[in-house]
């Protein structure tokens, strides 16, 4: 555990929907007691008919500008969920190594969250649909409307996630 899991102060932290397609992100203040204080949020979209490595680099270039922009302390992303399709797991966990490398380069304490622990943090349950999280996310962030992005909704879920288990920690 690092120090900055055991102080009550208000932190940025960014959280994390991983891909090499598209990468949701969210940015964040977090405060004990209080609720997130969303400070930004979206999709990155890498470009389809470039090579795997091009595609990596954009995620970095993306990724550091928002840590240049933001300045967190923090990193929460969700861990890969694996399916049936094993290049697309594959590809998805390189891309979340390079995440996390850029992320520990610039010395962000990283926390990750399965996609059952954002389910419950956020809807409730462990096995909420992807219509329930959205719900939550817009009520618990009060967002009028629901961002465009499954991936960006993801992030901010992932966002919220660590909210509560900061919380929980600092009890």
């Amino acid at each position: 555990m690092t120090s900055s899991t055991t102080s009550a102060s208000p932190l940025i932290v960014l959280g994390i929907d991983p891909g090499f397609d598209r990468m949701g992100w969210a940015v964040g203040r977090v405060e004990l007691g209080e609720p997130v204080d969303q400070l930004g949020y979206g999709c990155v979209q890498t470009n389809s008919t470039d090579s795997i490595d091009r595609r990596y680099v954009q995620l970095t270039r993306h990724l550091q500008d928002l840590i240049d922009r933001f300045r967190p302390a923090e990193l929460a992303i969700e861990s890969v969920f694996f399916s049936k399709n094993t290049r697309t797991a594959l590809r998805v966990s390189e891309a979340r190594g390079v995440i996390i490398g850029r992320c520990l380069d610039n010395r962000l304490a990283m926390f990750e969250y399965t996609p059952t622990q954002i389910k419950q943090a956020v809807a409730g349950h462990g096995r909420a649909d992807k219509q329930a999280v959205t719900k939550m996310v817009c009520t618990l962030l009060g967002l009028a409307t629901p961002p465009q992005s499954d991936d960006a909704v993801d992030a901010l879920a992932v966002l919220l996630t660590h909210s509560t288990a900061r919380t929980m920690v600092l009890v």
